[in-house]
Formats: structure tokens, C-alpha cells, sequence
């Protein structure tokens, strides 16, 4: 009688573990959200020049902005940036990297109006920095993203980095 009575003791504590948990995958809102963000790039004419352009991403959006403080994971499904809006040297180069956070992401040798012309989409496909990089915006930390490296061209360029980062959010809404 006394197994029988622990045995029943054991199955009742971990019902109540397994119905907690159930509860809690109840409370819990999931939903995707896309940031979107331009970095314009300005390139001054000449040869070597140090290139260095940033900018500051975040999660507050509208679709996160009531959530903030309870996302308990974000997964980031898809990074892409492209080169839009070309004007100055059509024969300008840049050599670099496109970076967050200091980390190098995609690496960069390319004559720029052959970018924009051809509408090349980059992917940052790197899963530990893609990782990373999410683990921040969960925290509600800004990543600064950006391109930097050396330029050459005998007028300056002048373009636009459009950036679109899909994600996955999971809140806790309880």
C-alpha cells in the first residue's frame, strides 16, 4: 500500500509539472516581425579611403512594441540586404565587410553600380552569428550594423544599404 501511495504521490507531482507547462505554452504568443532599415553610404572621392558607415537596429517595432519586456525568444528566419540608389563613379570600388557588432558578416570586392545594376541580394547566412545577433534584440539591445573597409573612385558615390531581417518572436504574455 505504501508503493501504491508513493506511486500515486509521483504521478500527481508530475502531472502538475506537465500541466504547468501546458499552461505556460498558453500564455505564450508567437508571431512574425520584420525589420526594415536604410543605411545610407556616402563615398568621398579618392584612392584608400577608409570607409566606415553604421547604424543602430532594434526590435521595437509596432508589432513588438506591447511585448518588449516579456519576448522570451527570437529567431531570426531571414537576413538580406541589397544596394539601391547609385549615383557618382560608375567605376568605384569598395573592398570590406558588411559587419555587426565589430563581427564580420559578408565580405565585400565589388565595383558598386555592378551591385545595384544587377540588384544582388546579400545573405548573411552564418547560423552562431545570426544566433548572436538575435540574442541581442531579445535582450533589447541596438545592434549596430554597417559596411567598412577602403574605397576607390574618382568621384564620389553615394548609395543606400537596404536591410531587411525577418524574425521570429516568441512572448510570454503572462
Amino acid at each position: 500500500m505504501k508503493t501504491f501511495i508513493n506511486f500515486f504521490l509521483v504521478l500527481f507531482v508530475l502531472q502538475g509539472f506537465i500541466s504547468c507547462d501546458k499552461i505556460d505554452e498558453l500564455t505564450e504568443v508567437d508571431f512574425d516581425t520584420t525589420i526594415n532599415e536604410q543605411l545610407n553610404v556616402t563615398v568621398q572621392a579618392g584612392e584608400n579611403m577608409v570607409l566606415n558607415e553604421t547604424m543602430l537596429i532594434n526590435i521595437n517595432n509596432q508589432d513588438t512594441e506591447k511585448y518588449l519586456n516579456v519576448i522570451q525568444n527570437v529567431r531570426i528566419t531571414s537576413f538580406t540586404y541589397r544596394l539601391i540608389d547609385f549615383s557618382g563613379d560608375s567605376e568605384g570600388t569598395i573592398v570590406g565587410n558588411f559587419v555587426a557588432d565589430g563581427v564580420q558578416l559578408v565580405d565585400h570586392d565589388m565595383i558598386v553600380k555592378q551591385i545595384v545594376d544587377a540588384g544582388t541580394i546579400f545573405e548573411v547566412t552564418n547560423v552562431a552569428q545570426l544566433n548572436t545577433i538575435a540574442s541581442k534584440l531579445k535582450s533589447g539591445k541596438d545592434v549596430l550594423i554597417g559596411v567598412e573597409g577602403e574605397s576607390k573612385c574618382s568621384e564620389a558615390m553615394i548609395f543606400t544599404m537596404a536591410v531587411t531581417i525577418d524574425l521570429e518572436v516568441t512572448a510570454d504574455v503572462l
